[in-house]
């Protein structure tokens, strides 16, 4: 029983950090981006912006989860 609460507390926590990190990432670009000279929406196409956004909030929403968890699993299997 222990095992499965477990494993359930470290999902649940890992999805709540994941979506608080991926809100905190998407409101800075988001304030950043704003503040932007007219001149830069003038000469760079808005494909090219909106392609380097969501690099960004998809690396931040698949990424990062999977290399926490293999780094968490990768901690408590040298620790047992």
């Amino acid at each position: 029983f222990g095992q499965v609460l477990s494993k359930y507390l470290s999902g649940l926590a890992l999805a709540i950090g994941g979506l608080h990190c991926s809100m905190n990432v998407f409101n800075k670009l988001m304030n950043t981006g704003l503040k932007w000279p007219m001149e830069l929406f003038d000469t760079t196409p808005l494909g090219r912006i909106l392609s380097r956004y969501s690099k960004d909030v998809d690396t931040v929403d698949s990424v990062l989860p999977a290399i926490t968890v293999q780094l968490l699993n990768t901690c408590f299997g040298v620790l047992a």
